[in-house]
């Protein structure tokens, strides 16, 4: 009961303080207990396109087809973005194969023609960003990224045949500005193919570095 008495008279003791500095014309009742002036730090919002079409242009990449080795991969992609989370890609791409391992070993004669030893792909997938977020460089440079999942159908056409192809992957979207942007993916590739005499389903595994323009 004492304590409930003296929160009372403290609250009235408060009361009658803050009505006799408005009376004073004061600017501060509360005699700088509570000040408004916070200082606010400056926050810079990301520069993001707001355009869903992004064609991007592989620089650089490496095919292992299975049983011809790895070779020098090229191509590009069109891709429309449905919303954040979500978004649809074309993609096409070549490589020229080497030699077989079966080739290799036995010293027999060629089993396909430098013409047949072109390989070329298209593809229709869907991707899912699976982790958006940003990668900090330095104290006060951040960018805007993406780790995505994706997969889909396709075609793969070599040694005058055309392979339907279905593939899986993962790959990375760091924008560097509000227009471009540097991807790296990884992908398997898996169709079968009866070269060797006997239908057998391959994993052919690519990396690619490619940069991104959003319009």
């Amino acid at each position: 009961m004492e304590t409930g008495f003296r929160r009372l008279s403290v609250a009235a003791l408060l009361c009658a303080g803050i009505s006799s500095a408005w009376a004073q014309g004061s600017d501060d009742p509360l005699g700088g207990l509570v000040s408004p002036d916070l200082e606010r730090r400056e926050i810079r919002e990301a520069q993001i396109d707001s355009e869903n079409i992004e064609v991007t242009a592989y620089l650089g990449g490496i095919m292992n087809v299975e049983d011809f080795g790895s070779n020098a991969l090229y191509g590009g992609a069109l891709a429309y973005h449905i919303n954040e989370d979500l978004f649809m890609e074309a993609a096409y791409g070549q490589s020229e194969l080497g030699e077989s391992s079966y080739e290799r070993l036995s010293g027999s004669a060629p089993l396909l023609t430098d013409e047949q030893r072109k390989l070329s792909y298209y593809d229709l997938s869907l991707a899912w960003n699976l982790f958006p977020g940003e990668y900090f460089l330095f104290d006060k440079l951040a960018l805007n990224s993406s780790f995505y999942l994706i997969g889909g159908i396709g075609n793969t056409d070599f040694a005058d045949d055309s392979h339907f192809t279905y593939n899986v992957g993962a790959g990375v979207r760091v924008l560097t500005s509000d227009w471009l942007a540097v991807r790296l993916d990884f992908r398997d590739r898996v169709f079968d193919h009866e070269i060797f005499g006997e239908a057998q389903t391959t994993n052919n595994l690519s990396a690619q570095l490619g940069v991104s323009v959003f319009f």
